[in-house]
């Protein structure tokens, strides 16, 4: 993944004037509105916010590199003129603009965002919006718990969070869902940012099934050792132990 570069953004055509610049910057801006494919009215107008922020006025492409809180406060400022509280949704919205909304020249490094390119990918299929009813027997279901950490309501705020993927054929059916705190969710829709591993064994995507792996830190140094010498990756040395300790308890 490319990295935010730092640029004042000026790669306009030669004898671009400011007005010029202005009003492609407008145009776009105006473009992208036009072609959300969020059914939800709010969410759009959270994205135009994101967009604005990420390309303001008077700056080229590649657009400034903001911070996390820098895209909060743009969300606040604009919920403050309408009297209404701070946003908590603010990075699922992000994620929906990276993600169905194809707009995958948003890049992210660690926490800072930066506009790279005008280029916008295929939409994808709007989220399917989960009825009050299923998402409360949904819940009930997991006790009212985060799947993955165990936190539970009202001491964090859950939201329905797909197993697995849409963009790896994950469904919108009740059965590929799941409630996430806001931490988990963050996290594992980082982790599943490029990732190709078999989703079906992920403690992420079934985190009841197959629980994160804890090595002791005296063991963790023991792998390292023990790989460096063979010159394999520690991971295949794991792999290499456990495949032979059940192979051997088989026999």
């Amino acid at each position: 993944m490319a990295k935010p570069r730092a640029s004042k953004g000026f790669l306009l055509p030669p004898r671009t004037t400011p007005n010029e610049s202005e009003g492609r910057r407008q145009k776009w801006l105006a473009d992208a509105e036009a072609s959300f494919v969020s059914p939800s009215a709010t969410n759009k107008r959270y994205y135009s916010v994101i967009l604005k922020a990420l390309w303001p006025a008077g700056h080229g492409i590649p657009g400034p590199v903001l911070t996390e809180n820098d895209i909060r406060a743009a969300i606040d400022s604009f919920r403050h003129a309408a009297g209404k509280d701070p946003y908590r949704d603010v990075f699922r919205r992000m994620r929906e603009l990276q993600g169905e909304e194809g707009f995958t020249s948003i890049v992210k490094e660690g926490t800072r965002y930066q506009l790279q390119s005008l280029n916008v990918s295929q939409k994808r299929e709007p989220r399917a919006k989960l009825g009050k009813a299923e998402w409360r027997k949904l819940k009930e279901k997991y006790g009212h718990r985060c799947a993955n950490c165990g936190a539970q309501e009202p001491d964090v705020k859950l939201s329905p969070d797909h197993k697995i993927p849409r963009r790896r054929h994950g469904s919108n059916d009740i059965g590929n869902l799941q409630p996430l705190c806001e931490q988990c969710n963050n996290i594992k829709s980082n982790v599943c940012v490029g990732c190709e591993l078999n989703c079906q064994v992920c403690s992420w995507a079934f985190p009841g099934e197959y629980k994160q792996l804890i090595v002791a830190d005296d063991n963790k140094e023991l792998i390292r050792r023990e790989a460096e010498k063979r010159g394999i990756p520690q991971s295949d040395l794991v792999n290499a132990i456990l495949r032979n300790h059940f192979n051997n308890a088989q026999s």
